[in-house]
C-alpha cells in the first residue's frame, strides 16, 4: 500500500537536510512517539549520509488478528541512504524499512528540495504486509501507525527549523 507525505519548511534545503540528519533530532522524534526504547545511528559511506533508527514501540491499537505477530511490543528500523545534493541543493534518500520479526516491510524514497521560498520534504513508500488472505487488510492500519510517526516528526522539524 502506498503512503505518500510532505511537509513544507521556511528553511533552505542544506538545513532542512541539517535537521534530519541530526541525531538529537532523531531521538527526540522517537520520544515524541512515545518510543520505549531506540537507537539512533548517523554515518557516512562515500558521498551519502546513513541514517538508521530503530525504536521500540508499545503495541497498542493493534487488531486481534495482528498481536500474534506483534506480541506487547514492535521494533521499527528505518534506514534512509541520503545521497550528495544535486546542483539545485536538492537531496533524495532510498529508505528502506521493517517491523523486526513479523512481515512488515517498507521501501521506497524520500526528497528535500526548495520550492520557491521553502523547502519541502516529501516521502514515498510502500508498505508491504506479506500474510495470505490477511496482509492487504492490514496494511492500512500499518500505514495509518506510520503516517502518524511521521507526521509528529515533521511537527518536529517545524520546531527545529524556528518556523
Amino acid at each position: 500500500m502506498e503512503l505518500k507525505m510532505s511537509a513544507s519548511y521556511d528553511a533552505t534545503p542544506e538545513e532542512v537536510f541539517a535537521i534530519v540528519t541530526d541525531t538529537a533530532f532523531r531521538e527526540q522524534a522517537c520520544e515524541k512517539t512515545k518510543a520505549l526504547s531506540y537507537d539512533v545511528k548517523v554515518s557516512t559511506s562515500g558521498a551519502d549520509t546513513v541514517v538508521r533508527v530503530s525504536r521500540r514501540m508499545e503495541a497498542v491499537d493493534i487488531p486481534d488478528m495482528a498481536k500474534k505477530f506483534v506480541g506487547d511490543t514492535l521494533t521499527l528500523v528505518q534506514t534512509e541512504t541520503w545521497h550528495a545534493p544535486a546542483a539545485d541543493g536538492s537531496r533524495t534518500a532510498d529508505v528502506a524499512g521493517e517491523i523486526s520479526n513479523t512481515p512488515v516491510t517498507l521501501k521506497g524514497t524520500a526528497r528535500i528540495a526548495a520550492d520557491g521560498a521553502q523547502t519541502v520534504q516529501a516521502i514515498d513508500l510502500e508498505v508491504k504486509v506479506a500474510v495470505p488472505l490477511i496482509g492487504k487488510k492490514m496494511e492500512p492500519m500499518v500505514v495509518d501507525a506510520i503516517r502518524s510517526g511521521l507526521q509528529k516528526e515533521y511537527d518536529l522539524g517545524h520546531e527545529w527549523s524556528g518556523k
